[in-house]
Order: structure tokens, then C-alpha cells, then sequence
């Protein structure tokens, strides 16, 4: 289970993680990507608004133990990777503890896009931290990076960057101080904007500069291979 964070809102975190999701789903087969349950717009994010299936309004009333692969195939879907977003009424903690522990059981990686919740599930192997670099970015991340720490995760967090190309601030040097191992930085992108535009799912281009991120953010996370950044997106 990777969970996808940002020290800031607005840095795209919900984009990052559909397309780790995507892009992850060509080497370890079913893959979904979680809202937070009181967040919303997965779907949008994902492209996938227009399709039928389960949100998490309807599995507020779920009692016991939850059946993952009825409740996966029964998501909205791209290929291999589907999508559970927040819409409707939100269910109780428990529901989604189960939810989530039956997915994790049944998918080969589960992304969850927690925003800028901090709360982690204990069961978050990996976690990838996007910041900005202004000085209140950076206070943001400083101060979410103190309760990672504090949570016992400091050796799974990954550090991506969100950096536009007048940033005159190097990469390496917030990496050190923020204390966190920089994974990748992540460049304003019109691409990436032109596709939400135009309804194409985060993470199936097979070049650029979200491809090149997330794949670098999948080796370091152990998925894939060495041919892992030369792969065509599905």
C-alpha cells in the first residue's frame, strides 16, 4: 500500500497517484487508487466521472467482513486499474479499514491519494510527500515531515519535488533541509494539463515528465524492473 501526500494542497496528489496506480499496473497486474472518503474527485481526476460502479456512499451501509474482489470489479475502471472515489454519504472508520484490507489482498498495489491528511494506515509501506519549494511550502512540508517521523516512517518517505522552472532553489539542497531522500522533481507541465483537459487518465502517456517521475517513484517503491522507464504505458 503506497500513500500519496502533500505537504501543501494544489500540488496535484491526486494526479501522482492515479498515475502510480496506471503505471504500476503493467508489472503487478490489478491496481486501485483510493479517495480519501471525505475527499471527492478521483474519478474526475482519473477520467472516469462517466462510468457506473461503486463510490464510497455506497458501501456507507457494508457490515463485517468486505469481499475485495466483488467490491473491486464492481469499480470504475482504466484497463487494469481501478478507481474508488469519495461521493455520497461517508461511511464509518471501520467500513473503510475493511475496504481497504480486502482490496490490499487482492490488488498487486493499492495507491491511496490521502491529500494532505497526515494520518497515515499503519499498513502504508511507502509513502511519497509532494512539496512545493516557497517558504510557506516549505514550512508545510517541515511540519508534516515532524509527525511522519514521529509515526515511525521516516526510511519510507519519498520526496517529489513540485518545482517550477524559474525556481532558482536546487533540488538537493530542500531535500537536506527537510531531512527526506529527494526521489524525483516534478516540473510544471502543460502536457499533463492539456490531457485532464482532454480526459486522458493520468499516467498512460508513455513519455514525459509524469511518466519519468512516477516510474523513477515506482523503482524506488521495488515495482517493476530495470526496463521499468522504457515501458509503454498501457
Amino acid at each position: 500500500m503506497l500513500g500519496v501526500m502533500g505537504a501543501s494542497g494544489g500540488l496535484g496528489v491526486s494526479t501522482v497517484a492515479v498515475a502510480l496506480a496506471v503505471r504500476a499496473a503493467r508489472f503487478v497486474g490489478a491496481t486501485v487508487c483510493v479517495d480519501r472518503p471525505y475527499g471527492g474527485g478521483l474519478d474526475v481526476t482519473a477520467c472516469l466521472e462517466h462510468l457506473p460502479g461503486l463510490r464510497w456512499g455506497d458501501l456507507a451501509r457494508s457490515r463485517g467482513e468486505v469481499d475485495g474482489a466483488g467490491v473491486l470489479t464492481a469499480l470504475p475502471a482504466h484497463r487494469s486499474t481501478r478507481v474508488l472515489a469519495a461521493r455520497g454519504q461517508r461511511p464509518p472508520d471501520e467500513v473503510v479499514e475493511a475496504t481497504l484490507t480486502a482490496l490490499t489482498q487482492v490488488c498487486g498495489l493499492t495507491v491511496l491519494d490521502l491529500g494532505t491528511e497526515v494520518a497515515l494506515p499503519a499498513r502504508c509501506t511507502d509513502v511519497v510527500l509532494l512539496s512545493g519549494v516557497s517558504a510557506r511550502q516549505l514550512a508545510d512540508a517541515s511540519s508534516v515531515t515532524e509527525v511522519l517521523q514521529a509515526a515511525g516512517f521516516p526510511s519510507g518517505v519519498r520526496l517529489v519535488l513540485r518545482m517550477a522552472r524559474r525556481d532558482g532553489l536546487s533540488p538537493e539542497q530542500v531535500a537536506a533541509h527537510l531531512d527526506l531522500p529527494l526521489a524525483a522533481t516534478l516540473r510544471d507541465d502543460a502536457q499533463t494539463l492539456s490531457d485532464a483537459d482532454h480526459g486522458r487518465t493520468p499516467g498512460t502517456r508513455s513519455a514525459g515528465a509524469m511518466a519519468s517521475v512516477v516510474d523513477r517513484l515506482l523503482l524506488a517503491c521495488g515495482v517493476g524492473g530495470p526496463g521499468l522507464a522504457s515501458a509503454e504505458a498501457p
